[in-house]
């Protein structure tokens, strides 16, 4: 096996022009790839087909043309009359299906003070209008920048725009700048990382070459699944710029090793190809495992960003392992006309302190490690479209100024079977008679059961009855994704079996996000789970230990529980896609440290005592776990700080957040576990072959140990 790897690794170096001219091909092809890949922001694409708010959708998709309100538009300042005109426009925009406002309630032309003061009040404040209108969410963007224009054009003081679909538009309209100013930024962290851990100025150009080129290729490949979420879109290629940057040191330091004893460019290049292999298949295998987890989940988007993120990880493994010794050999003379001193000291006072805190810091971690854990467990959670708003955002703010004016309400659909007015009637009733329901429109209540459907004109008739439906619109006074909101959708779902036994359908945004709640509930656990199994079992062959890849979950699943706990001791809502998302995504992208850390401790114990060896492997791991836990903290802050979609900040603050923890852990808690079960680890480690010595070692190691002595 070896001499066949030995072939192909030897057989790409010789024909290095024919691998780069596939490269290139593959590339090009790859980047025009990228943009024809489609972007799903709809959270309810993602729930399994088997839940009732996916079902109702199709039903109501295919029975009626009209969709449920999804945006609100108020505008102030305009007369009556201009508000007139200005639905007419807004009927004239192209992705506007439907718009509703006071004009649909009442006769205009009869003097407003003459109609309900309630009624008026749900569609007009001050000098202000109200709008609730359909939008076709593949058209949001243009839709709602057209809206705002027409609004404006008329002279309005104030004009706000709100509702599921304007999250939507807001998210998808920010995400590419977004993104690119987030690349930008890390690629500039990166680029004086690498400059301060190379030994050329050139080096750092290679490394984000390569992992560039990786980049391409995945986002280019997601072509084949026609469509990705915006989650995987906005987190994909930081994730693998930050998760892989560690694969080019690791194959560079091995090259910069193999030249010092005198091999050749080429050889060295062979050899170096061997030696990283090994290294970062291992690293790669367990982020690569710790990404496909997510597919265990019954929320589609678990799926979506597993594979992308997995697949990533593929391209980023083979680039490294093939690409850059390829380009080392073709740029050799210019890393040697750039060559450098090492900026960086040596690590071992870094270590002593590691040591020094590792005591007290190990002690306040297993106090905290069990009320994390409850903790993280119990945070406010957000589902649906809601969690796009950043607080401080022009939306966060447009939003609150129509909730106040009008409180926060939203439109459901339920669509009964036609024709039994009597029970849509007093269905109706029942409804309007829930807490949480302001009004209920149906035919049987807005035309009159005792009407043919005959004697109504299609053009209204087609609003309540479509495909052998009956439409019934609620109108609700209730917080998005409150308590009180979850429980007015299982109370109208009731109701409806009550009236219509398995033929009654449920459509709206907090309807989806209810059913979402019930799906990602269940997915915690398998998420969880899976990613434990998985890496657990890579780590298992890895060490061929019992009690290493025990140690290692531990340290990495308190730093996700500190993590995750952090927003309930805040206070604070978190997204429950990314609650979900980062379990995997710690686990797969920072148990590398520990695998470091460990790694070299198991090859100093084998001729050193236990804290040498400790303190020799903190100082030896320190720079490359550094590097990686600073690119992966910087990049998380990065998205956290700059993307405007509430679930994208949140899911790169976990991230950055978290893998500093991790970090943390790997320094001060992991080492101490490692001194108390030294003898453990010993036992159930296969060949573990333990230096035992009681009278001390010698050199590096010794003056370290007698430094904390």
């Amino acid at each position: 096996m070896r001499e066949l790897i030995d072939k192909l690794f030897r057989g790409a170096l010789n024909h290095r022009k024919v691998v780069l001219v596939f490269v290139a091909i593959f590339l090009v092809a790859s980047a025009l790839c990228i943009p024809a890949v489609k972007i799903n922001y709809q959270f309810a694409d993602y729930l399994p087909e088997s839940s009732p708010s996916t079902q109702a959708l199709r039903t109501l998709e295919s029975a009626f043309d009209a969709p449920v309100p999804n945006s609100r538009v108020y505008v102030e300042g305009i007369s009556l009359v201009q508000a007139k005109e200005l639905s007419d426009q807004f009927e004239q925009i192209d992705g506007v299906k439907e718009v509703l406002w006071l004009g649909n309630i009442v006769d205009t032309s009869v003097p407003l003070a003459t109609y309900d003061t309630d009624m008026v009040s749900a569609w007009k404040a001050d000098d202000g209008y109200l709008y609730q209108i359909a939008l076709d969410t593949s058209k949001a963007v243009s839709a709602m920048d057209e809206l705002r224009i027409s609004a404006e054009a008329t002279g309005a003081s104030e004009v706000a725009l709100a509702g599921e679909a304007i999250n939507t538009a807001v998210a998808q309209g920010s995400s590419d700048f977004e993104i690119q100013l987030i690349l930008v930024m890390a690629v500039i962290v990166i680029l004086g990382l690498l400059l301060l851990t190379s030994e050329a100025w050139f080096e750092p150009v290679l490394f984000l070459a390569v992992i560039g080129i990786s980049i391409v290729f995945n986002l280019g490949t997601n072509i084949i699944f026609g469509e990705i979420s915006f989650i995987t879109q906005m987190c994909a290629a930081i994730l693998q710029l930050a998760v892989s940057m560690d694969y080019g040191i690791v194959m560079l330091h091995a090259y910069r090793g193999f030249k010092d004893e005198g091999l050749s460019s080429f050889e060295a290049a062979v050899s170096a190809m061997h030696k990283a292999a090994s290294v970062i298949a291992s690293s790669a295998a367990t982020t690569f495992f710790g990404f496909l987890s997510l597919c265990v989940m019954s929320f589609l988007i678990g799926a979506d960003m597993g594979v992308v993120l997995a697949k990533g990880i593929v391209f980023s493994f083979l680039s490294v392992l093939f690409i850059l010794p390829i380009l080392v050999l073709a740029s050799e003379k210019i890393l040697n006309k750039t060559a450098h001193r090492k900026f960086l000291p040596s690590f071992d006072v870094f270590a002593k302190w590691c040591m020094r805190i590792a005591v007290p810091f190990t002690i306040i971690t297993a106090l905290i490690m069990v009320p994390a854990y409850l903790a993280q467990k119990q945070p406010n959670f957000v589902y649906g479209a809601s969690g796009f708003v950043e607080p401080g955002s022009q939306l966060y703010e447009e939003t609150a100024t129509i909730d106040a004016k009008f409180g926060a309400a939203e439109q459901w659909v339920v669509l009964v079977p036609a024709g039994s007015w009597g029970n849509e009637k007093a269905f109706a009733s029942a409804l309007e008679n829930l807490p949480g329901i302001s009004s209920v429109t149906s035919y049987a209540s807005s035309v009159s059961e005792r009407i043919p459907t005959d004697f109504v004109p299609e053009e209204s008739l087609s609003q309540l009855i479509s495909g052998g439906y009956s439409r019934l619109i609620i109108s609700t006074n209730v917080e998005g994704e409150s308590d009180e909101t979850f429980a007015l959708v299982q109370q109208v779902r009731d109701l409806a079996d009550e009236y219509y036994p398995g033929q009654a359908h449920l459509v709206g945004s907090s309807v989806t996000s209810y059913d979402m709640s019930l799906v990602v509930n269940d997915d915690s656990f398998k998420v969880q789970l899976a990613s434990i199994l998985a890496i657990g079992i890579v780590l298992l062959f890895m060490f061929r230990s019992l009690s290493i890849p025990l140690m290692l979950l531990i340290a990495i699943e308190s730093s996700i529980w500190v993590n995750v706990a952090i927003p309930y001791f805040m206070g604070t809502e978190i997204q429950y896609i990314g609650y979900l998302i980062i379990s995997a995504i710690m686990l797969g992208a920072t148990v590398d440290y520990t695998i470091i850390l460990s790694k070299s401790y198991l090859d100093h114990r084998k001729h050193l005592n236990k804290k040498p060896a400790m303190l020799a492997a903190i100082s030896e791991s320190a720079i490359t776990i550094l590097t990686s836990a600073t690119i992966l903290t910087l990049c998380g802050m990065f998205i956290g700080l700059i993307s405007s979609n509430g679930v994208i900040a949140g899911l790169g603050t976990l991230i950055g957040r978290g893998a500093f923890i991790a970090a943390l852990n790997t320094f001060l808690f992991l080492p101490i576990m490692f001194m108390i079960f030294d003898k453990v680890v010993e036992k159930t480690t296969w060949k573990a072959h333990f230096y035992h010595n009681k009278h001390g070692d010698s050199g590096k190691s010794l003056r370290l140990a007698s430094d904390e002595e």
